[in-house]
């Protein structure tokens, strides 16, 4: 029998239904599609606060980086100061400043000379064969994710499950441990395990949704250099801001205060302990605009970082939007769609990013004040329940900005519609982006951990078998890529290639180049996770609204469920679904086809 016409749709056989149709997004309408027409400029005023502030930011961390004074400078001024207040302090000799400041100089210069890893360096062969296999280890983490999706998925979270399992074993039998600990991780273990059985839907869910954002990036592998602007634009904002910070610190001046204001009698090259309150002294401080200057960079640091966050997922979404609702050879589909993106998140859309990036910021400022311990077990409790309530508010965000990356609708538009989405699906989306983030994080240590040991034995197979303990070190170290570099750089320098009168050379290389290798699976997985989000939100957006778009068959064959099984109650109550699901065949899009639009036969396109 013959569909009922849907209610929200009838407005196409109004005499004004050209008019109509050309809002798709009427009436918090959120259809399966990618905007490609119509994106104006939009939050001009959030854009416009934003250039102000980075425009002050620059301006007073140029003014602070110009007035630096040198030592000697300092000196003279410190002299001057004292001799101007007539303080019972000490002058300072200015040749012997020369001489000092040009001695740290040479012996900051020789510090910098002494970088090197003489096994490594003194074979460039070795060096450039690992750092080629540290980017074919990435590249195989990649290809494994693309082609045993379930597999990388559920061995990843079984091995957490197992190495849980370990720690507990190991504080049972180590002189380390208590059977206290044990007993709480082998708990841990067994909870894990509880998890993983009754989440196996939500994992599935995952397997498929990560299979979906891997096809999707094999087939615009072009994204990968968007997202490496991206990172090189954050690594500037990083180097610029830290600068200005510093200079800040720096930027100290002397000037005459009275003895009562001076605390803990800190007063420098005093000729006495004995302080005068009624007399004055010269004391190092620094400048009002030096202290705005130093909050500035912090707040810029965050929120620039953050704005370019929400510019890297709007890219990635408006990709994989294209992705999943337009065929391959289809003829309306975008061409250079990443470069379309690139200047949408760029120019139409920054001020709505900026919007995003200022909640995300805000987010990760209060999630790093949370962390500071304290209060007892009832400040645990709230720290626990602070961080969790945040770390919904950054789910939600990194939503709202794949809603925008799809639509080009502004902040406030999206958010409506994000939460319109997320009312029945955002404890799918959680658990489904907490388990994809835990499982690229795993599997990419793992590897990178793997190659650090393969990198020590090239270097020096010998060393290991006697220095096993300091691989405990390495592993440590390569948790964060940075320090694990850094902490290679500085054993090398400081111990030379020796430690207890056995060459570490083996531990150093491991140590670099598991760190290099996790650096590359870090970017990768940032990438890969901005399409993970976006891949749910387009999926969810298929159930409330009743379809199965195309690539949306990937995810239900992964869950191995129904089409009825994953429809929002909304959606269920719809005309069309609820008399679609009576007959032989839901509403479901129509595979992509050569020539034909994917979501040309959807009402959405009528």
């Amino acid at each position: 029998p013959e569909r009922p016409p849907d209610r929200r749709f009838v407005a196409m056989a109004h005499p004004d239904a050209g008019l109509l149709a050309a809002d798709p997004y009427a009436d918090g309408a959120v259809p399966p599609r990618v905007e490609v027409k119509n994106r104006p400029l939009r939050n001009v005023a959030a854009l416009g606060v934003f250039g102000l502030f980075v425009i002050v930011n620059v301006g007073l961390g140029i003014s602070t980086l110009t007035n630096v004074a040198t030592p000697v400078t300092l000196a003279e001024e410190f002299n001057s100061c004292v001799a101007t207040a007539g303080s019972d302090q000490h002058t300072l000799d200015i040749d012997k400043v020369k001489q000092g400041t040009s001695e740290f100089i040479n012996e900051l210069n020789d510090f910098i000379d002494q970088f090197s890893i003489p096994a490594v360096s003194g074979n460039p062969g070795i060096f450039a064969g690992l750092s080629i296999a540290a980017v074919a280890l990435a590249g195989t983490w990649v290809y494994l994710m693309y082609r045993a999706t379930s597999a990388m998925v559920w061995g990843t979270l079984i091995l957490n499950v197992v190495l849980t399992a370990a720690v507990a074993v190991y504080m049972a039998v180590s002189e380390f441990g208590t059977m206290e600990s044990a007993a709480v991780w082998a708990v841990l273990a067994v909870v894990q395990a509880a998890a993983l059985f009754y989440l196996r839907a939500n994992i599935n869910m995952t397997a498929g949704i990560l299979k979906l954002a891997m096809t999707a990036l094999r087939d615009f592998p072009s994204l990968m250099l968007a997202s490496i602007l991206i990172n090189v634009l954050v690594m500037a904002c990083y180097v610029m801001q830290v600068a200005f910070i510093v200079a800040a610190v720096g930027n100290v001046t002397p000037i005459p205060v009275l003895g009562a204001d001076i605390y803990d009698n800190d007063v420098p090259f005093a000729t006495n302990d004995d302080i005068s309150f009624t007399a004055k002294y010269c004391v190092f401080g620094r400048s009002k605009a030096a202290q705005a200057t130093m909050v500035v960079a912090i707040i810029s640091l965050l929120w620039i970082s953050a704005t370019l966050e929400a510019v890297r997922m709007a890219i990635a979404s408006a990709v994989f939007g294209t992705f999943y609702y337009f065929a391959p050879d289809d003829p309306s589909k975008p061409n250079n769609i990443v470069c379309l993106a690139t200047t949408w998140a760029f120019t139409r859309q920054l001020g709505t990013h900026t919007l995003s990036g200022l909640v995300l910021a805000a987010v990760e400022a209060l999630r790093r004040a949370a962390r500071v311990r304290g209060g007892g077990l009832a400040g645990a409790i709230l720290r626990c329940l602070l961080l969790i309530v945040l770390r919904c508010i950054r789910t939600l965000t990194r939503f709202l900005v794949v809603m925008t990356g799809l639509t080009g609708l502004g902040f406030w538009e999206s958010a409506k519609r994000t939460m319109t989405i997320m009312r029945e699906a955002f404890i799918d989306g959680y658990i489904t982006s907490r388990l994809a983030n835990r499982v690229l994080w795993l599997s990419g240590f793992v590897f990178s951990v793997v190659f650090g040991v393969i990198a020590w034995v090239s270097v020096d197979s010998q060393s290991l078998a006697n220095q096993w303990p300091l691989a405990f070190v390495m592993i440590a170290c390569i948790i964060s890529p940075i320090v694990g570099i850094a902490m290679a750089l500085l054993f090398s320098t400081i111990l030379n290639g020796d430690l207890f009168n056995s060459p570490i050379d083996g531990l150093i290389a491991g140590l670099l180049f598991g760190s290099i290798a996790h650096a590359l699976m870090r970017f990768m997985e940032q990438l890969i996770l901005d399409l993970v989000d976006a891949a749910f939100m387009c999926f969810a957006i298929d159930t409330t609204n009743g379809i199965i778009s195309p690539r949306g068959e990937v995810v239900h064959r992964f869950m191995g469920a129904t089409f009825g099984d994953q429809l929002t109650d909304s959606a269920k109550a719809q005309p069309t679904v609820a008399a679609g699901a009576k007959g032989p065949t839901p509403d479901v899009m129509p595979p992509p086809v050569a020539g034909a639009a994917a979501v040309s036969t959807h009402k959405y396109n009528a």
